[in-house]
């Protein structure tokens, strides 16, 4: 079972690389932007790429954030509860996961099969849409990936 995890690692490191680039050049493409729109030459259809690479950004820090559990938990409750029902509860919500993310991802690969089959493409840059949707459903099928290889191998002495 270690396979799962060091897939997991590997594609959640890379993504995070790829999510870190499409940050970059979203920062570069904003003030690029603003900066030719100071002197009355905007960069067409930047918002429109803005978005895009917002979209995978997010989608990119999934599978990391989770692996690193970076994400944002209630423990209000949680740390008063026994270890044993610590332990319980985590397995489920571990499981709802994976069960959420796959669910995602099978609803999002439809969804990008239907706006490639219908030409679906961007407003101003005339993009097809349908590869940005494949993508975001491809990091959520690498968060299964993740929250599979926690369940198969929990890690040993966490703290909770």
């Amino acid at each position: 079972m270690k396979f799962f995890d060091t897939a997991a690692r590997f594609l959640a490191a890379n993504l995070q690389r790829l999510g870190a680039l499409c940050l970059l050049a979203m920062a570069l493409l904003t003030v690029a932007d603003i900066c030719g729109r100071r002197f009355g030459y905007p960069i067409f259809g930047a918002v429109e790429l803005v978005s895009f690479l917002g979209a995978l950004v997010v989608a990119c820090a999934m599978p990391v954030t989770d692996m690193e559990k970076r994400h944002v938990r209630v423990l209000l409750l949680f740390n008063r509860l026994p270890r044993s029902v610590k332990g319980a509860l985590d397995l489920v919500i571990r499981c709802v996961n994976l069960l959420l993310f796959a669910v995602i991802s099978w609803r999002m690969f439809l969804f990008a099969e239907k706006l490639r089959a219908s030409g679906e493409v961007s407003l101003n840059l005339h993009l097809p849409e349908y590869l940005i949707v494949y993508f975001l459903a491809v990091c959520c099928c690498v968060v299964c990936l993740v929250i599979f290889g926690k369940l198969v191998a929990p890690e040993r002495g966490r703290k909770s």
